[in-house]
């Protein structure tokens, strides 16, 4: 099945728009230059640094640390694409850059073509001007006005020197117009991205639908903006007066993953990070000493799934670890392997496959379904690990507005006194999906090791059996 869409963009009354085709790739076509002159100034996408940073540092200083900044910078990123484009025979188009790099999709910067030395379909992301580099910048939002759909970049940007947020009463300047803008205040704004299904139709990014279909996406609810984007006092630019604005940090789970000194805020977007996981979910324990279960109740506090996101790339999961009056363990759960990996049942996951059989674990697994092309198929069904390969998705996540119930079997210990320590945590990518990146097309190996192990609660128990 051919599946097409077409992404838009609307440039100062030009429009220039390019199709992304799951059929054989054709070369992206060189789209008019996105510029027009106005008062003697030339505008279109403005670089943060040499546009906005003056009027805006705070803003700006924000904005640099986050994974928006990041978006295009991410080597997790490059390698997906490097792996996707080749996998895929460049089926996937600008399927990736045109939520990373906008501007770049505008520009026509990212080819998808073959390489005649390896046959091999490229997209040189890497290779693109300092300002594509930037990602999600600051004209990419503040010059959207329209969402055609929630899903697949499908916006408008009208880069037309006007600057639209959500500030009802702008305040004149010489640097640029100012424009209210409803969309901005909308989480239907960030359902542009965060909300993606490939070209094989397999949701694999579900946040906005998640969000839009929960208590928080509800009248009277609460937006992506309101977690994301914190509401703060002060000026929305230098010598402006104080009123409402917005943190520009939008802190995720996605932290960098590139040596500290390469991308700004590191330790920062970190603890900004792992606080919000620490908000995201509520930890009940209680422990039935005539059955010899520990029930845990996990409530999820987020206007999402828990996790979402690029799904089945998150881990989130149960740890226990209990000792006896002599400080033995006799009883584990949710630790890892000499690789740091989970020891589920998923053989080239872990070098224990099967070994923790109670393991509580939030992810989702990406499918490959011969039933969805053919409905009489009797192929099994394949688990892939990428998400171009998918054409479904299982679950198993803590859905919006919802409590997940589970308990652990303890019942082989035998009477005594006994200490645990409980931890539920999270981490963005595993290390066996990082080491298939690294055999695969070559991702750098230190990248795995700055990945992050959030701890959202720990609590210590005791009890006897």
């Amino acid at each position: 099945m051919i599946v097409r869409r077409r992404y838009t963009f609307v440039a100062l009354g030009l429009m220039a728009s390019i199709a992304c085709v799951s059929e054989a790739p054709t070369p992206t076509p060189q789209l008019p230059p996105l510029v027009e002159v106005r008062a003697d100034r030339a505008l279109t996408f403005g670089d943060p640094h040499d546009e906005c940073q003056e009027c805006h540092p705070q803003h700006v200083a924000e904005w640099e640390i986050s994974p928006h900044a990041y978006s295009m910078r991410d080597p997790v990123f490059h390698a997906m694409v490097r792996l996707g484009q080749k996998q895929s025979q460049g089926k996937l188009g600008q399927f990736c850059v045109q939520c990373h790099s906008p501007v770049a999709l505008a520009a026509g910067s990212t080819p998808v073509y073959q390489d005649p030395e390896s046959g091999a379909f490229r997209q040189d992301t890497e290779m693109v001007s300092p300002l594509e580099k930037k990602g999600v910048s600051c004209d990419v939002c503040h010059s959207m006005t329209e969402v055609i759909e929630p899903l697949n970049a499908r916006a408008v940007l009208t880069p037309d020197g006007v600057r639209r947020s959500s500030i009802s009463n702008p305040k004149a300047n010489t640097a640029h117009a100012s424009e209210y803008s409803s969309l901005h205040k909308d989480g239907l704004m960030c359902g542009m991205c965060h909300a993606v299904t490939n070209p094989k139709n397999a949701r694999i990014e579900e946040t906005f639908t998640e969000w839009k279909e929960s208590s928080f996406g509800r009248p009277g609810g609460r937006t992506c903006q309101d977690c994301h984007m914190p509401a703060v006092v002060g000026p929305a630019a230098k010598d402006g007066p104080d009123r409402l604005i917005h943190r520009h940090t939008f802190v995720g789970v996605d932290v960098s993953l590139l040596p500290p000194e390469e991308f700004p805020g590191y330790d920062e977007m970190r603890t900004l990070a792992a606080r919000l996981l620490r908000q995201s979910c509520d930890v009940r324990l209680a422990m039935d000493t005539t059955t010899k279960r520990l029930g845990i109740e996990l409530e999820n506090l987020t206007g999402h799934s828990l996790p979402s996101g690029a799904t089945a790339e998150r881990q989130m999961w149960v740890e226990l670890v209990v000792q006896d009056a002599y400080g033995r363990v006799v009883f584990e759960t949710g630790t890892l392997d000499e690789n740091g990996d989970l020891r589920d049942a998923e053989v080239g996951h872990s070098t224990r496959p099967g070994s923790d059989p109670q393991l509580i674990h939030y992810y989702q697994q990406m499918l490959d379904d011969p039933r969805i092309t053919v409905a009489t198929s009797t192929q099994p069904v394949k688990k892939v690990a990428f998400p171009w390969q998918a054409n479904a998705a299982d679950n198993h996540v803590i859905a919006a507005d919802s409590t997940d119930r589970r308990s652990l079997d303890l019942s082989t210990l035998p009477p005594g006194k006994y200490s645990a320590r409980f931890r539920l945590l999270f981490r963005t990518f595993p290390p066996y999906f990082l080491r298939e990146l690294e055999r695969l097309v070559q991702l750098d190996p230190a990248v795995k090791d700055r990945v992050p192990t959030v701890n959202i609660h720990e609590e210590a128990l005791t009890f006897e059996l």
